[in-house]
């Protein structure tokens, strides 16, 4: 089964995955995007980094399952990232990304991930986010979660340990059908 993860910016996908990865044995596919490597990621391991060239080329090759442009930067899964896999697949993607790829792929699992206001805007903060570009994140944030029915679980990160047990209970009981 290929799991996909999405929510707002900000209300902790990757900390999540990254726990999951400690309970199960799961491939967490890895994105190219264009925007600049941060502080700490590695190229190929949190993302694969290019130019928004190389980038178009891939798209002209049919490289990408799915592609999305976020703020001014690009991302997409290749479709290497979910073919011949024995673990179980997590896609981690951008809300619009991730409506599109369940709407043409419905067998996939669509787990949205959400926080309250007060908690996204602090993490924003925390990020190093002006008011400006907080403001923007909180209207897309708002825009993204009018989708979230369209999602076959719906999970409210309040706590990290809660989440991560509610995403491995719908893994274990989907897989053993």
């Amino acid at each position: 089964m290929i799991y996909i993860i999405t929510g707002p910016s900000g209300v902790g996908k990757n900390t999540i995955i990254n726990e999951l990865s400690n309970h199960i044995n799961i491939h967490f596919s890895i994105s190219h995007t264009t925007r600049s490597k941060r502080d700490g990621e590695i190229d190929g391991k949190d993302y694969f980094f290019v130019t928004e060239d190389e980038f178009n080329s891939l798209i002209n090759k049919n490289f990408f399952i799915e592609y999305e442009q976020y703020g001014d930067y690009f991302y997409g899964t290749g479709k290497d990232q979910i073919k011949n896999k024995k673990e179980v697949i997590l896609l981690d993607l951008e809300v619009n990304g991730a409506t599109k790829l369940l709407k043409e792929y419905p067998h996939f699992i669509g787990i949205f991930i959400d926080i309250d206001n007060q908690t996204l805007r602090e993490r924003l903060r925390s990020r190093g986010h002006n008011d400006e570009f907080i403001q923007e994140r909180m209207k897309l944030a708002n825009l993204q979660r009018e989708k979230k029915h369209l999602y076959n679980f719906n999970i409210q990160n309040v706590d990290l340990n809660t989440s991560v047990k509610e995403i491995i209970d719908i893994i274990y009981d989907l897989e053993e059908r």
